[in-house]
């Protein structure tokens, strides 16, 4: 019997060892009848192995299909649990390994090479799902933490190229370093900065005929708070980069100050050349007020806010309100450019050739700002014509255009004492790796600087940032998550200086992130009231906007009560969309802030969202205190703040983590076609009086909604388990804010290139879009006849731009080469 048992077993065995050699022989060799038989399985029809696909699970088949042929996707299929497939993925060997490598398409290769190492694509731990993600925001976001950070970061005024500079930016570096950011940059520029001297302050005065003085400014804010924001470090009211210089003359009021102010005055017979210039701001960019008068001849410039829009109807001032404080004035920059001014439209780095000071687009008049309530003491004494109407303001005075005062003889005074002086600044990078593709970038940015303290501007904003960092690292460090794309955060140096440590970047950077940035993301300032959520965005941030805001829970008690739950209840019912009932409006992208290089000259699509007032309430007060305090009620406990926080962090985890990019291409469409609409009643009638047409313009604006509908239909049915599928759409959604880039920039400013959102010059026509347009038509007709041509030339050419940009981006949409 065990003889027997023994010849059977040796004969099963001899059996075995023959089949075993047979198959690896026909694996190996693949035989005619063989191939014969694999050939009907290699036609399956795209319904069997839709059948198939739908029996794996999705991540096996994803992983199957790149890591293995197709007729050994189809033997494992059939004869391997999924376990046993990724046991055999896991334990192949590295020649195995690279043979696969060989037989996948050149494009599958190149993008797996491009975007992950295989060790990171095996170590990648599962992530949570978007759901999930949003949850963790929303619960883990902490005000104590944003208020501590707050607190610390506007304990001293800290101006950009300051002594104090590096402190805060390395401080911001090390807290990165120990959230756990994959990677933490301190990035130095060396670039030229004007200062107002502390121990001989700006001086405005009334000068009497035997030159004495009437009546002399302040010089200097008034503390508000405590004796502490008289910080020795603090300096006095002044605009940077002004003229130091010591002058005297008459004054003439120019509203103001916009280009049509003074030819206004030109009309009426009234010469600023050799006078000082009063004006009001806030209808146009301090510096574009400057060169006006600088045009006109005038002598130098002061500058203030009028009680009309900055406290209207005699309502108190901080701190009994949140109007502004009457000794308050807007300091700033009055340089034409942003950046270093010495390498204009190229980074500021050491190799770099820069020009001399004397060939830079300075000021060459002086300029001072003054709080309203020194600015009564000059027009009240005001004598000449008396100002029209529309001229008139919030004194309770009339308002006089001068030249001159009433009491003969006597002059305005205006000495100013600045300096400028070669200092670095510094960027704080820090990132968050994407996993999927590293190379694709979602950044968040707020600056450092301050014009004093900077409790609200920006030192809130850098808070809220620090906590979008933490909440964001410690969710990967948890949880594994990581995101698909790279996380930018930016902390940037000398905004208040002319956007310098944001534009130094963004042109040093400029190519790579031209092709690889997604969007841009920007808080100067959380919370400058508690009345509703703003926004300011490219048109093609609506939706993800609304969503966001729509994620996050109303931080406002009163308005839970009446049933509004989320930040989007409140801002559509407080600030809602004029044409869209229901909705809330989105303001229209200005160039005030670090987003500028970005959306203007990058076209890459940007917002800035804060926490505002209500619109009786025209600015905020607090950017000099050391912190938020509980004298005025706007975010005692910090919920605001950290509800600001919460839809930043979910709108960067938006772009971030969707496969296909939450872009408005239907939005930007209804938005161009409403500004075109806008571009024919303002002007319409005065193209029609010449030989140029706008239905050129009207065709591209029609092309492109056009190719926004189809595209978006088209996006429904992406094949999302195609990665090249995906890469092709979202390349197209990206491209489209760069369609609209001229690089010749809009009529007279060449550092707006974006043709469709550059803001205007004045707010008389007050277009939401195609400014360059209108800007050069506006109050044509008070113009001689040469500089009338000469206008009608320029908006030809641009005319035929805009609708060259308009067409191009409808065609990138398209993917038209024809």
């Amino acid at each position: 019997m065990n003889g027997k048992r023994i010849t059977t077993i040796v004969f099963c065995s001899v059996i075995l060892v023959a089949c075993v050699v047979a198959a690896i022989s026909i694996a190996t060799l693949k035989p005619a009848w063989f191939s014969q038989w694999l050939q009907p399985h290699e036609n399956q029809t795209s319904a069997d192995l839709l059948d198939e696909q739908r029996n794996q699970t999705s991540a096996d088949l994803l992983d199957g299909q790149r890591n293995q042929t197709s007729a050994e996707l189809l033997d494992d299929q059939r004869n391997q649990t999924s376990a046993e497939l990724l046991d055999e993925q896991r334990n192949q060997t590295s020649a195995e390994s690279l043979d696969e490598q060989r037989n996948q398409t050149s494009a599958e290769l190149l993008d797996e090479q491009r975007n992950q190492t295989s060790a990171e694509l095996l170590d990648e731990q599962p992530a949570p799902s978007p759901y999930s993600v949003e949850e963790f925001i929303l619960d883990e976001v902490d005000p104590e933490i944003i208020r501590s950070h707050n607190r610390y970061l506007s304990s001293n005024p800290t101006g950009g190229g300051r002594e104090g500079e590096r402190g805060k930016a390395t401080w911001v570096q090390k807290t990165w370093e120990e959230q756990g950011m994959d990677g933490v940059h301190l990035v130095p520029y060396n670039v030229l900065i004007s200062y107002p001297k502390r121990d001989t302050p700006n001086v405005v005065r009334l000068i009497n005929p035997n030159r004495q003085v009437a009546w002399s400014a302040q010089g200097w804010i008034k503390p508000l708070y405590t004796q502490k924001e008289f910080s020795p470090d603090a300096f006095p009211d002044a605009d940077a980069y002004s003229v130091s210089r010591d002058i005297k003359g008459d004054v003439i009021y120019v509203h103001f100050g916009r280009m049509q102010d003074f030819e206004f005055l030109k009309s009426r017979g009234i010469d600023v050349k050799g006078k000082i210039v009063l004006t009001r701001y806030r209808e146009t960019f301090k510096a574009d007020i400057v060169s006006n008068a600088e045009r006109f001849g005038a002598l130098g410039v002061v500058l203030y806010p009028d009680p009309e829009i900055y406290g209207p109807n005699g309502i108190q001032s901080y701190p009994d309100s949140l109007h502004l404080p009457i000794s308050a004035s807007s300091v700033g920059s009055a340089q034409l450019t942003d950046g270093d001014i010495l390498k204009p439209l190229l980074q500021s780095v050491d190799h770099g050739q820069h020009i001399q000071v004397s060939k830079a687009w300075l000021p060459t008049i002086p300029v001072q700002p003054i709080g309203y309530d020194d600015a009564m003491k000059i027009i009240s004494q005001m004598g000449g014509l008396t100002a029209p109407m529309a001229w008139q303001g919030g004194f309770n005075a009339t308002y006089k255009i001068g030249p001159g005062f009433i009491t003969p003889g006597r002059k305005l005074g205006l000495e100013v004492h600045v300096y400028l002086v070669q200092t670095t600044t510094y960027n704080v990078i820090g990132v968050i790796e994407g996993s999927e593709e590293p190379d694709r970038y979602v950044i968040a940015g707020n600056h450092r600087d301050a014009k004093l303290f900077g409790a609200i501007n920006p030192s809130s904003g850098t808070a809220a940032m620090l906590e979008v960092s933490r909440v964001l690292l410690d969710l990967k460090n948890e949880t594994g998550w990581r995101p698909r794309r790279s996380i930018v955060f930016c902390s940037w140096g000398s905004e208040e200086y002319g956007l310098i440590g944001s534009t130094e970047w963004t042109e040093e950077f400029a190519k790579l992130l031209a092709g690889r940035a997604v969007v841009y993301l920007n808080v100067d300032t959380p919370i400058e009231g508690n009345y509703t959520f703003r926004a300011a965005s490219s048109p093609l941030l609506a939706q993800v906007l609304f969503d966001a805001a729509g994620k996050v829970p109303n931080p406002d008690e009163d308005e839970i009560t009446a049933g509004r739950l989320t930040v989007y209840d409140t801002w559509a019912l407080r600030q809602p969309d004029d044409n869209h009932p229901g909705t809330p409006r989105l303001h229209q992208i200005d160039a005030e802030s670090d987003y500028k290089g970005f959306q203007h000259k990058l076209g890459i699509p940007s917002l800035d969202i804060c926490y505002t007032h209500s619109r009786d309430v025209n600015e905020r007060t607090l950017n000099q205190r050391t912190a938020v305090s509980k004298d005025v009620d706007i975010d005692e406990d910090f919920e605001f703040h950290a509800a600001l926080t919460k839809i930043w962090a979910v709108l960067a985890v938006s772009f971030a983590d969707a496969q296909l990019l939450p872009l408005s291409l239907m939005a930007y469409s209804s938005y161009i076609t409403s500004a075109y609409q806008e571009v024919i009643l303002a002007i319409g009638k005065h193209v029609a009086k010449t030989n140029l047409t706008l239905a050129h313009f009207g065709e591209a604006v029609l092309e492109f909604r056009q190719a926004a509908e189809e595209l978006t239909e088209k996006l429904a049915f992406v094949d999302t388990d195609n990665p090249l599928a995906v890469r092709r759409a979202n390349d197209k959604l990206m491209m489209v804010e760069q369609a609209f880039i001229d690089p010749h920039g809009i009529p007279g400013r060449t550092d707006f290139n974006h043709v469709v959102v550059a803001p205007p010059m004045s707010s008389t026509f007050s277009n939401k879009a195609f400014n360059g347009l209108t800007d050069v038509l506006e109050d044509i007709n008070m113009f001689d006849q040469e500089e009338q041509e000469r206008r009608w030339e320029v908006f030809a050419q641009h005319l035929k731009a805009v609708t060259y940009m308009v067409d191009s981006a409808a065609k990138v949409l398209r993917n038209d080469l024809w």
